[in-house]
């Protein structure tokens, strides 16, 4: 079976447009360091960004291309199908999902969620808290999902309805009679901590990752645990994130 790497990118977001794109740490934007951090990870696998088919996204095409990974334009709105189109595109059986606006993203789990794959043949394979739930479903941001087409294929075909065509592997974690889910366990110092909010939305989202990351990435280790330290040092950080979790509830 192919693996791959597919990223979900847009400019057309609504609460804050273009933000993959804003500058973020000396020069770089959040798509710049997810793809260079994806390909320290995993070198010998096939990255693909799957972007929309509007022309505004057509900098996105050209983003996949200077970086030197592969590109796949479809429906704006029907995530799903553009995914399935993008595995289809390059042969891809088993696929991690990722979403560009987790600037955190812990790509070295990557190869865990393979490895789980190989051992249980899941649908679907993710990090998960105690209580069942995916961490897609909190605020974390710290981690991708594993799905294949033949999944993806067969929500296709029994529902178009606009939330699982939008988020494309809700669906099946939320069936869990019909599809097989496999959650990994997260580190006890992650489990629980809905307080947490790595991902970005809006523009308060996008000034304080960015605020922790140039931190980070100059006066720490680089861990996750260095980064729950970091916005431990400070109430300021943990307020804001705080605040930013309640505007922005799943």
């Amino acid at each position: 079976m192919k693996d791959g790497i597919i990223i979900q990118a847009r400019t057309g977001s609504t609460r804050l447009h273009n933000k993959i794109l804003l500058p973020f740490y000396k020069g770089q934007r959040i798509i710049d360091i997810l793809i260079d951090n994806i390909k320290v990870a995993c070198p010998d696998m096939l990255v693909v960004l799957a972007t929309t088919d509007h022309p505004q996204d057509d900098v996105l095409a050209e983003v996949a291309h200077e970086r030197g990974i592969a590109c796949f334009r479809g429906d704006e709105d029907n995530v799903l199908n553009r995914f399935i189109g993008a595995a289809e595109a390059f042969g891809l059986e088993r696929i991690i999902r990722v979403c560009s606006d987790n600037p955190f993203l812990q790509v070295g789990t990557f190869r865990c969620l393979f490895d789980e794959y190989m051992l249980h043949h899941a649908d679907y394979v993710a990090y998960g808290f105690s209580d069942g739930r995916p961490t897609i479903k909190s605020h974390l941001g710290l981690f991708a999902e594993l799905t294949t087409i033949d999944a993806l294929k067969r929500i296709a075909r029994v529902t178009q309805k606009k939330l699982y065509i939008e988020h494309v592997t809700i669906y099946m974690y939320t069936h869990p009679e019909e599809f097989s889910i496999k959650l990994l366990p997260l580190p006890d110092y992650l489990e629980g901590r809905f307080d947490l909010r790595f991902t970005l939305d809006t523009m308060a989202d996008f000034t304080l990752l960015q605020e922790l990351y140039t931190t980070f990435r100059e006066e720490t280790d680089g861990s996750v645990q260095a980064l729950l330290r970091l916005v431990e040092s400070r109430d300021e950080y943990r307020q804001r994130m705080l605040e930013n979790i309640v505007i922005n509830e799943k």
